[in-house]
């Protein structure tokens, strides 16, 4: 029952990743354009050249924010590396514990 419980919490918590990912990614491209358009009515000018600086701009932002989203992640979780160490303390520990 307890392990249900956590595998549902680990799904839970990378659907929340996963819909943060592309939330990180799709608002600041869409704001900038949006600036974009408006400084290109503003000045009155027909050239493109505001929307696709500020489409440049915004995906910038958007691969910033979405790496600083993964790395804050990823630092919460252990790699295979210690996941292993950690099990081989426990079962140790577990071994001694059987023989006391």
């Amino acid at each position: 029952m307890r392990d249900k419980k956590k595998t549902n919490r680990e799904v839970a918590n990378s659907l929340v990743m996963v819909l943060q990912f592309g939330i990180n990614v799709i608002v600041p491209i869409f704001l900038c354009m949006a600036v974009g358009i408006v400084l290109s009515k503003v000045t009155s000018s027909h050239s493109d050249m505001y929307i696709i600086g500020g489409i440049l701009i915004g995906i910038v932002a958007a691969f910033n924010g979405a790496y600083r989203s993964v790395k804050g992640y990823l630092k919460n979780e252990e790699s295979p590396g210690q996941r292993a160490r950690r099990l081989e303390e426990e079962a140790k520990n577990q071994s001694e514990e059987k023989h006391d």
